[in-house]
C-alpha cells in the first residue's frame, strides 16, 4: 500500500505537500487546485510500469492516460532542466521508500528518461543512475507496487448497444471508459470468484452474479444478461432490468445510472488485494441513497486489501466513508480513512475522522453550500 507521495515539478505541484494516504481515500474540494494531477502521477507510474518494467521511461500516452508531450506534464513555473520527481513511502515487507525522478528527452517529447533512482529496503539505501541496462531486483520490485491499478474516469461510456469481443488481458481492468466491463462479465465463469467481504446474496460468488447482487442492492433491483456468447458471435451486448420480470432492455431504455456504474462495481469485484483502484465521481446519475450505497461498496473493497481513491465532489460520498467507518460489519476503521481537501492553495487539508465519525478540523468552504444556500433562501423571502 503506498502510504505517502510528494510530487515535485509535476503539473500543478512545483513542491507538493507530502499527501497521506490510507486504505480508502477520498479526494475533495474546490475544482482545478490538483485533486486529478495528484491522481495522474499515480497512473502515469502505473501505464509506464507495463511499457517499462525497469523504470526507465515514463509514458506520457497510453492506455490509462494521454496528458500530451513533456511541457504538458512539467510544472511550468520550473526551469528548463529540471526533473520531475514522484517520491513514494510504501507500507510493503520489500520496500519502504523510493525516489524516482524523471528528465525530458529531447530526442521525443512523448516519454521522458528516468535520471535517478533511489530505493530504501530493510535499512539498506539504493541509489541507481540507469544509464545502462538495469538489473537491481528491487526496481523491478518497485515496479510491480505501481503497475496494478484499476481507473475508471469521470467520462464513462454509459450505455452501448454492443461491443466487440476481445481477449481479455493480463492484468484484467475494465478500461478507463469502463469500455472492457461487459467482455470481463461475458468471461465470468474463468475469473476468480469475489473476496468474501464482497459477497452478496444466496447465489453464486462468480463477478457476474456479485455484479448482479450489488447492482440491485445500490439501485434497488437489477438483472443483468450477456447476450452474443456463441462461437459465432463476433459482438456482445447485455440486456438490462431494474425490476424483478421477466422482460429485459437494451441499456439505452434503462436509467443511465446503471451503465454509469457497471464498471465501477466490476472493477471493485476483481481487484485483488495489493492492487489500487482510482475512480473519479461516482456519483454520476445517482440519486444520494445510491451514492450513500455505492460508497459503502468502496470501503468493502478497501477492507479486502485494495487501496481506494476516490475523487468526488459530493456529500453522500463523504457521509458514505463516515458511516462506513463506523460499521463494524464492513471491516474500515476511522484510521483507515484518509480525506484530502483541497482548497484555494494548493496545498490540501487532511482532515481527521474520530472514532465517533466526526471531523474535527472542518474547514470553511468544504461542504457548507447547502447552509449557506439556505441562509440566503431565508433572507430573501423574508
Amino acid at each position: 500500500m503506498i502510504t505517502e507521495l510528494q510530487l515535485q515539478n509535476f503539473k500543478c505541484f512545483q513542491q507538493s505537500p507530502a499527501f497521506e494516504f490510507s486504505k480508502i481515500n477520498l479526494l475533495t474540494g474546490i475544482n482545478g487546485r490538483g485533486k486529478s494531477s495528484l491522481l495522474q502521477s499515480l497512473l502515469i507510474l502505473s501505464q509506464s510500469a507495463w511499457r517499462s518494467p525497469d523504470l526507465k521511461r515514463l509514458i506520457i500516452n497510453d492506455e490509462l492516460l494521454s496528458l500530451g508531450n513533456f511541457d504538458d506534464i512539467k510544472n511550468s513555473e520550473t526551469p528548463r532542466g529540471e526533473n520531475i520527481h514522484f517520491n513514494f513511502k510504501f507500507d510493503s515487507p520489500f520496500i519502504s521508500e523510493a525516489k524516482i525522478q524523471f528528465s525530458e528527452n529531447n530526442d521525443d517529447s512523448l516519454q521522458a528518461d528516468c535520471a535517478k533512482i533511489e530505493i530504501k529496503s530493510q535499512g539498506q539505501n539504493i541509489v541507481i543512475e540507469p544509464k545502462k541496462k538495469i538489473t537491481n531486483d528491487l526496481v523491478f520490485t518497485l515496479s510491480e507496487l505501481l503497475k496494478k491499478s484499476h481507473y475508471v474516469s469521470a467520462d464513462r461510456l454509459g450505455p452501448v448497444k454492443y461491443v466487440d469481443k476481445t481477449n481479455l488481458p493480463e492484468f484484467i481492468h475494465v478500461g478507463p471508459r469502463g469500455e472492457h466491463a461487459i467482455n470481463i462479465l461475458a468471461n465470468s465463469i474463468n475469473l476468480n470468484n469475489v473476496h468474501d467481504n464482497l459477497y452478496r446474496g444466496q447465489d453464486a460468488k462468480t463477478v457476474i452474479q456479485q455484479t448482479i447482487e450489488w447492482l440491485g442492492y445500490i439501485l434497488e433491483g437489477a438483472k443483468i444478461e450477456i447476450k452474443g456468447l456463441e462461437k459465432e458471435s463476433s459482438v456482445l451486448y447485455m440486456l438490462l432490468n431494474n425490476r424483478n420480470t421477466s422482460y429485459s432492455y437494451k441499456p439505452t431504455n434503462v436509467g443511465f445510472g446503471y451503465s454509469y456504474i457497471l464498471p465501477l462495481i466490476v472493477t471493485g469485484l476483481i481487484a485483488k488485494p495489493g492492487e489500487v483502484m482510482v475512480v473519479e465521481n461516482p456519483e454520476a446519475h445517482l440519486h444520494p441513497k445510491a451514492q450513500s450505497k455505492i460508497t459503502e461498496f468502496f470501503a468493502r473493497v478497501a477492507s479486502c486489501g485494495v487501496q481506494v481513491f476516490i475523487e468526488s465532489h459530493s456529500e453522500h460520498i463523504l457521509n458514505g466513508l463516515r458511516v462506513s467507518a463506523l460499521d463494524n460489519s464492513i471491516g474500515i476503521n476511522h484510521s483507515e480513512v484518509s480525506i484530502l481537501y483541497f482548497n484555494e492553495t494548493f496545498k490540501p487539508e487532511k482532515l481527521e475522522v474520530d472514532d465517533k465519525g466526526k471531523i474535527a478540523n472542518w474547514p470553511e468552504g468544504f461542504f457548507d453550500q447547502q447552509e449557506i444556500d439556505l441562509s440566503n433562501i431565508f433572507r430573501l423571502t423574508k
